[in-house]
């Protein structure tokens, strides 16, 4: 049937598609993600030409399904990286970054918005997509360039795995105010309705960590202590899905049940297994979903009509992510060199940019260019952090010996103020 051979070959020109583009942008050191959002664009605009009205639909309901089935699969496994007892322990500082930078990003986001004339739920939005940063391809640059030592790569992965929590958070906050805006509601809500909605997204995650947490983890080390590891597999994607579902029920998007999950299911004994053996499904339907973003970009939006707010998105990201990190290092008591790379190298934007484009784009809240400007800045950061990294040391240091020596004085009395306020509270705790 016609279905059929749609379906094979939109699987069979996605992966291989994909792969070659991957072996490309490995060959430059670039993060595969890269190439699979260049393979989507390849895809639409130069082999969906030649077809009729007919497939291209079947082909778009098609990559729709997939797309969704990537996103539970991704959102699982970062869910499944999160081990809360290692955040327990080490978590503190990672918390405190988040804390400081992401309800600063997603404002400054809002504010820029505002002043490039998109409404209130736009801006929102963008403060959002802007707010996090992208935890495989800090992994995979900084590794790569080994500049920074162990230590200080674990925190930064920490910190980006703070900041997929806090994005989770803000995707849910922000998901029925997206929905309300697709039906038509412009004016927004009122503050009754915002209350309610925030008291309900709470109670369903507090209530799913906790009873989850209880049963989960219990139900998946019963399986693996007296059924097969297949059934373990699974068991767990199984419940991946499941959650996802309950999750649209109470009116969230399907990301945040899948994300749940994988928290719960991090908290199981065999948890790392599961993550290996989950891991090629999740590198293809990942594959497939990044695809699917650049399925839905046109090369001549990104090089000709949008370079502009490309360029406006990309270096908003880039100040507002620098300056905010830069600034809660500070308050943390690190040492400002240190805070300047750190901050530096977080600067590719994250897997959350878009999933909350994606959904912003289906529910009608952002335009094409709007869209399309989001993955142009995306795909900029990530090619550009592996240069920022690379010099971040030597700017930092030419900073400091080109500074006027008055500015470098005030710099330093505010900083050795806070390190004796430091030393005072530490005194005063003990």
């Amino acid at each position: 049937t016609m279905e059929e051979t749609v379906m094979l070959t939109a699987l069979a020109l996605f992966t291989l598609l994909a792969a070659v583009c991957s072996i490309i942008f490995n060959k430059l050191k670039l993060p595969p993600l890269i190439g699979y959002i260049i393979a989507g664009i390849v895809l639409v605009n130069v082999l969906f030409v030649y077809q009729d009205d007919a497939t291209i639909a079947a082909e778009e309901e098609i990559i729709s399904l997939l797309k969704d089935m990537g996103l539970v699969l991704l959102m699982f496994c970062i869910g499944l990286e999160i081990n809360i007892k290692k955040i327990r322990k080490q978590g503190s500082f990672a918390i405190l970054v988040a804390v400081i930078q992401l309800p600063l990003m997603v404002l400054g986001g809002f504010i820029a918005g505002t002043l490039l004339g998109y409404d209130m739920t736009q801006s929102i939005v963008l403060g959002a997509i802007i707010s996090g940063s992208s935890t495989a391809v800090v992994m995979a640059v900084l590794k790569s360039q080994g500049k920074l030592d162990k230590e200080h790569i674990e925190m930064l992965v920490l910190i980006t795995i703070m900041e997929d929590i806090g994005q989770v958070i803000i995707l849910s906050m922000i998901t029925p105010l997206m929905a309300n805006y697709a039906a038509g509601a412009v004016g927004g809500m009122d503050i009754n309705e915002i209350v309610v909605l925030i008291v309900k997204i709470l109670a369903f995650m507090i209530i799913s960590i906790v009873v989850g947490l209880k049963i989960v983890p219990r139900v998946i080390n019963w399986i693996s202590d007296n059924v097969s590891d297949e059934i373990l597999t699974v068991t767990s994607v199984g419940l991946a899905f499941g959650m996802a579902l309950l999750s649209t029920y109470a009116g969230l998007s399907m990301a945040i049940g899948a994300f749940l999950m994988g928290m719960m299911v991090a908290s199981s004994r065999k948890a790392k297994d599961i993550n290996h053996k989950i891991e090629p499904m999740r590198d293809l339907f990942m594959a497939i979903f990044f695809i699917s973003i650049g399925a839905e970009v046109f090369p001549a939006s990104i090089l000709v009509d949008n370079i502009g707010t490309i360029l406006i998105f990309f270096i908003l990201f880039f100040v507002l992510k620098t300056s905010t990190v830069f600034l809660a290092y500070w308050i943390g008591n690190e040492s400002c060199r240190n805070g300047f790379l750190s901050a530096t190298g977080l600067c590719a934007m994250g897997e959350f940019a878009f999933i909350i484009a994606a959904e912003a784009y289906a529910d009608n809240v952002v335009s094409d260019s709007f869209y399309t400007s989001v993955i142009g800045a995306a795909l900029i950061s990530m090619i550009m952090l592996p240069i920022i990294t690379r010099f971040a040391g030597s700017m930092w240091d030419t900073a400091v010996s080109k500074c006027p020596r008055r500015l470098y004085a005030a710099c330093c009395s505010v900083n050795d103020a806070r390190s004796r306020t430091y030393e005072r509270l530490s005194a005063t705790s003990k």
